[in-house]
């Protein structure tokens, strides 16, 4: 299920929502009231918090032939965690919709209460490890009890006054786990949070499992980490070959003879075609023209926007592209990946490709635009000290998640890496970002991406040795550093 801004989707969208009351009749003639999505699975589920009989309530709905089955396996779950001494919001009611076209269940509403997801992402360093290691200690009672989560994300806990509450029945089974599958499921907890925050908080937490559990240590940290990366990338990967080239809660896919596009729902934006593009592109301003690419500042559907247009120089260059995907597809594709990983890029818009007989022609990637200066822009105007180490240690630092994630960017030029007011680095021109999965063709492609970064400022002896300082404090493995040639 995919968490959604209230204003996303509108509750009326619900097929079983009243239009003239904006409520849910349920088949005992209550009803549910002042609807507020929370999460929402197109036709198949909905999340509202609602007013019921007088009191502030969670109610799920279930739509489609299935909704029973989902619905009663969501009570289920429910059932077992209560059963098991776990906390757990308490359903209050469980049927149909007057209409008999939706099951709901209805669940009381812990406030004040935050979602473990968005809770973790506010907290600090310290804080956010206490919070993982009550979700740890909460997983280990899920085991120990004969239970386990086959959709296992941070979003399925809820924190109030202190204490952990288990979220989402649909997905609670009953199972008893060799230690390998319990470490495994919390090796996929652990693959939830960011990759720095796993590489410093492993052990911890494979200590705190061990201690719910009460185990001796059987499993190395490393291996539990191996498994947590693997399946954050396996994850990632899925979203971005597969889910965004299609028709999901997060992007509209549309696809005719002579054209192929997916919009984002976040975005705003709805379905174009290629005379609006470029239109568009004509009123704009050009910011990059070139043979292969042009990138445009302009507006689209009243948005501010940056087009990127990926053009054929010439018929050989058309048929050596049109069985390819696209450099507008690549940079969908990454823009999706950086987000799902928390790193920060302008928003992916839209995405166009002109097709003729499945053949890809001329492609275009739409993007929000970005205000903010480039990395060389910033260093040559920042007088702050203690900013312009705060940004050296934000780039070194996005250097060394990409490092660890095997991410290469391909063009480290200060004009691609901007710099925000609050000093986060936004990456832009992402069409050679690439995940590896061998360990040194990764190596060797971080190792260039760095001589890159640093050739943007070798003139400037004073920052050149900055980076190069940060570098060697922040990278705890200098394999890629000596590879680079930074002498250490």
């Amino acid at each position: 299920m995919v968490a959604m801004h209230d204003a996303t989707i509108a509750p009326a969208q619900c097929e079983v929502v009243d239009r003239a009351t904006g409520a849910i009749v349920l088949s005992d003639q209550t009803a549910l009231t002042g609807l507020a999505a929370a999460r929402v699975l197109p036709q198949r589920r909905w999340v509202f918090r609602a007013q019921w009989s007088g009191q502030a309530v969670f109610a799920k709905v279930f739509l489609g032939a299935q909704a029973e089955k989902y619905a009663a396996r969501d009570a289920q779950g429910v059932h077992w965690l209560t059963q098991a001494g776990l906390a757990t919001p308490t359903l209050l009611w469980q049927g149909a919709s007057a209409d008999r076209r939706a099951r709901v269940l209805i669940y009381v509403a812990i406030a004040p209460a935050d979602n473990a997801d968005v809770l973790y992402q506010s907290l600090p360093s310290a804080q956010g490890l206490a919070l993982l290691k009550q979700l740890v200690q909460t997983l280990a009672a899920q085991h120990a009890a004969g239970l386990i989560q086959t959709d296992l994300h941070l979003k399925n806990f809820l924190v109030a006054d202190g204490q952990v509450w288990s979220l989402d029945g649909d997905g609670i089974q009953q199972a008893r786990l060799s230690k390998r599958q319990a470490y495994r499921q919390l090796a996929e907890l652990i693959s939830k949070i960011q990759v720095l925050d796993q590489h410093a908080w492993v052990a911890s937490l494979l200590a705190a499992y061990d201690a719910a559990r009460g185990w001796q240590a059987t499993l190395l940290p490393a291996t539990l980490l191996a498994w947590a990366k693997q399946m954050k990338a396996q994850e990632v990967e899925r979203y971005v070959t597969r889910k965004i080239f299609r028709t999901c809660s997060d992007v509209t896919w549309q696809q005719t003879g002579q054209s192929a596009q997916a919009v984002s729902s976040a975005g705003g934006l709805h379905m174009t075609d290629l005379p609006a593009l470029e239109v568009a592109m004509h009123v704009g301003v050009v910011l990059k023209p070139g043979n292969t690419c042009t990138v445009v500042h302009t507006h689209l559907q009243d948005q501010s926007v940056v087009i990127k247009r990926y053009n054929i120089k010439d018929w050989l260059h058309g048929v050596s592209r049109a069985w390819r995907p696209s450099r507008a597809a690549a940079s969908w594709r990454n823009a999706h990946r950086l987000q799902y990983y928390g790193m920060l890029t302008p928003q992916p818009l839209l995405m166009y490709e002109q097709r003729y007989c499945g053949m890809r022609g001329r492609a275009y990637f739409v993007s929000a635009y970005s205000p903010w200066p480039d990395a060389l822009t910033f260093f040559q105007q920042c007088t702050d000290n203690t900013q312009r180490e705060q940004v050296i240690h934000q780039l070194v630092t996005l250097c060394y998640q990409w490092y660890l994630l095997k991410v290469s960017h391909g063009d480290m030029k200060a004009s691609n890496l901007q710099v925000t007011d609050q000093g986060k680095i936004v990456v832009i021109d992402l069409d050679s970002m690439q995940q590896h999965r061998r360990t040194q063709i990764a190596l060797r492609a971080h190792a260039k991406d760095i001589r890159r970064l640093l050739q943007n400022w070798q003139a400037d002896t004073s920052l050149y040795n900055a980076l190069i300082k940060s570098f060697s404090l922040i990278y705890q493995d200098h394999t890629p550093l000596r590879l680079a040639g930074i002498a250490l």
